[in-house]
């Protein structure tokens, strides 16, 4: 039951492999295990219900989002020593109720392509201070950062629950990395660090402070204040929602970037505000930099009545000369106020190149309060008139843009929902690869077990095609000495008890009435029939404790057919012990037959020697009589002797003859032994009685 199961298994191993080979879907080992795998399909599963939620999260860009690069500090060895630090501080004065804390890696991109995590720390601890430097809290001890195969630029956020009170944090370099940019040196960095109370992020802005390490040669990239100015290299705060046509809005070209542009919203109704967050436009061609069209100076102004030509109505509650945000917002802070027209001045436009026109550019704006935003689905006018322009896709440049919640490709959220959703997106990523490489090592130990499965019916094929006509053969064997061993038994039974019959009778007659040639001829041809018969019998036992050696029964047909002469049969020790192949017995028995046949009837001998020796790596037989012998003339003649000469031949022997007229004759045979086996003898056989 057990052999049919595996030949079962095996069988269906192959249709298995053999469909595969037809498929185009997947390989033969995925569908492999597949089949036969729950697991796998589980996991299948698994990550089929895993992309609509991927896909509802925010991404990583990997080209540069523009922006500034962020904090980096080098130091001199990989472990701050005894009483040092190897550490960046943010402090904002006062207490402020912390319960969550982001930080972003920084990214290079230099001739081996992006950096996605350039100067993070392998080992660093987060903590929040007081205003004296002590700890409050600890937020997180990260070690082995670099062993993390997923993370690969993702945000860290940490969730401090219960929120504490902390007038500042500290990020502390526990292991730093080689700096790429510097022989001998490491460098501890980050893009940004956000510490929220409920939505915001009171970092913003705030002091930093490097602490045991010096400052990068490039503070065009490389700053501490870079650490919380809310620029980070991720884009824009975007999820992925349904699709828009708009894209943002563009104002008209200008030949001056010093010919102001302005966008006024009216709120409604007079309401208390303390920021604007300017989203920028998305660059409308590949060679265009980042944060295409966003002003280099703004001013921002509030008014109760909104009267355009009235200056007098209007505030200013905020300026800026601003560097080139990239892909990033733009939060303006200023003092909680009142009012309910809100206009955002541009007086000195983006102007990238000479021969280029200058813009004013934005995909959204938003006037909050407490981080809500007050202006979602209001109309924004321009001082320009509200054109809608076609972009590049179907898509519009167009006021409507300004206000309808979307960045240019996605819904805008808040800085903080990002945040948790890109660390959501990391936990989700994290599954996937590892249900991807459980799902690797699943299908791998199913392809070594495919490849042991064909191996096996490879070998099963090898034992149908080797071994099953061996044991046929085997078998046939057994068979046809069955056959033999019945032929020998009614031979020996019924044609040799016959024959010793005769001889017998004969025996009988010539003592009663006197001898005569006819029965003499009768004994001599019933005793060698009888021999005969015995040697044909020996034969076809070739195997058998009963059977008697080579040597041995040369001697026996000696005794039977030498019976009426005077004869000698010798053999040394080792003689005894040959044992011949099969068909060499045969050819042997068949040459010494005719050897005494010849002598019987041609030599007139009275006297005849058979002697075996055992000779180097072969048997010598040398038969010899005192007959007549040969003359010379008839020993050249290709008849003569040959019977003799064929079985010589056959047997691979070496045969000389040697005779004389009237000397007798002698024959040497020598025999090469092959698959030689010995028989175990404490003396010479004594002669067996015939048949």
């Amino acid at each position: 039951m057990k052999c049919a199961a595996g030949l079962s298994w095996m069988w269906a191993l192959w249709l298995v492999m053999a469909g595969a080979a037809r498929a185009d879907d997947a390989p033969w080992d995925e569908r492999l295990a597949g089949t036969f795998s729950g697991r796998l399909r589980e996991i299948g599963n698994e990550l089929k219900a895993l992309e609509p939620q991927l896909a509802a999260l925010p991404s990583l860009p990997i080209d540069d989002q523009g922006g500034t690069g962020g904090y980096a500090g080098i130091y001199a060895t990989a472990v701050p020593a005894a009483g040092t630090r190897a550490a960046v501080e943010v402090r904002w004065g006062g207490g402020a109720l912390i319960d969550k804390v982001a930080l972003v890696p920084a990214r290079r991109y230099d001739a081996r392509g992006l950096d996605a995590q350039y100067g993070m720390p392998e080992a660093f601890t987060v903590e929040l201070i007081n205003e004296a430097g002590e700890v409050v809290r600890r937020v997180a001890r990260e070690v082995d950062t670099r062993a993390d195969r997923v993370r690969h630029g993702h945000p860290f956020v940490y969730q401090v629950s219960p929120a504490v009170e902390a007038s500042g944090i500290r990020v502390s370099g526990d292991k730093l990395i080689p700096d790429s940019e510097g022989e001998g040196t490491f460098v501890h960095a980050w893009a940004e660090l956000f510490a929220f109370q409920a939505e915001r992020n009171v970092a913003l802005g705030q002091k930093v402070e490097s602490i045991g390490g010096s400052a990068p040669p490039a503070p065009w990239h490389w700053s501490a204040a870079f650490l919380v100015d809310g620029q980070v290299p991720l884009g824009l705060p975007e999820v992925p929602a349904e699709e828009h046509a708009n894209i943002g809005w563009l104002s008209e070209g200008r030949e001056s970037p010093n010919e102001a542009v302005s966008l006024s919203v009216n709120l409604g109704e007079a309401m208390a505000i303390d920021s604007v967050r300017l989203i920028p436009a998305k660059r409308p061609t590949s060679d265009l930099p980042s944060g295409f069209g966003f002003p280099r100076k703004l001013r921002i102004y509030v008014s109760e009545s909104g009267e355009p030509g009235d200056a007098g109505n209007w505030k200013m509650v905020a300026g800026l000369d601003l560097r080139n945000p990239g892909h990033n917002p733009v939060l303006v802070r200023f003092e909680q106020l009142k009012t309910r027209f809100v206009k955002i001045e541009a007086v000195e436009l983006w102007k990238a190149f000479e021969s280029y026109p200058a813009f004013f550019a934005l995909s959204e704006v938003e006037v909050l309060s407490d981080a809500r935003n007050q202006v979602l689905g209001k109309a924004v006018y321009s001082s320009d008139g509200m054109l809608n322009v076609f972009a590049p896709g179907g898509r519009f440049w167009t006021s409507a843009a300004l206000s309808d919640g979307f960045g240019p490709d996605g819904r805008l959220v808040s800085t903080r929902t990002w945040m948790n959703q890109l660390d959501m997106r990391l936990t989700l990523e994290r599954r996937r690869h590892d249900l991807l490489a459980e799902s690797a090592n699943l299908v791998g130990n199913w392809r070594r077990a495919g490849q042991i499965g064909l191996a096996l019916l490879g070998l099963l094929g090898a034992f149908l095609v080797v071994v099953l006509p061996i044991r046929y053969r085997l078998h046939a064997r057994e068979e046809l000495l069955k056959v033999r061993e019945r032929i020998a038994g009614d031979l020996h039974d019924e044609v040799g008890s016959n024959l010793g019959s005769i001889q017998m009778f004969a025996d009988l007659a010539e003592g009663r009435s006197g001898g005569s040639d006819e029965l003499k001829r009768i004994q001599r041809i019933a005793a060698e029939t009888v021999s005969a018969v015995r040697d044909i019998v020996w034969l076809l036992r070739p195997e058998g404790d009963h059977r008697i050696g080579t040597v041995e029964h040369l001697r026996e047909t000696s005794s039977i057919m030498l019976e009426s002469l005077e004869w000698k049969f010798t053999a040394d020790e080792e003689a005894w012990q040959v044992e011949l192949p099969e068909e060499s017995n045969r050819d042997l028995f068949l040459f010494f037959r005719e050897a005494l046949h010849n002598i019987m009837r041609h030599a007139k001998a009275k006297k005849v020697s058979v002697r075996a020796e055992r000779v180097g790596g072969g048997l010598k037989l040398l038969i010899s009589d005192d007959g007549v012998g040969i003359v010379p003339e008839r020993l050249e003649r290709p008849s003569t002797l040959r019977a003799l000469r064929q079985r010589s031949a056959a047997l691979g022997a070496e045969l000389q003859v040697k005779t004389s007229p009237g000397e007798g004759t002698r024959l040497e045979l020598t025999v090469p032994l092959e698959r030689k086996r010995a028989k175990k003898r404490s003396e010479p056989p004594l002669p067996s009685d015939p048949v």
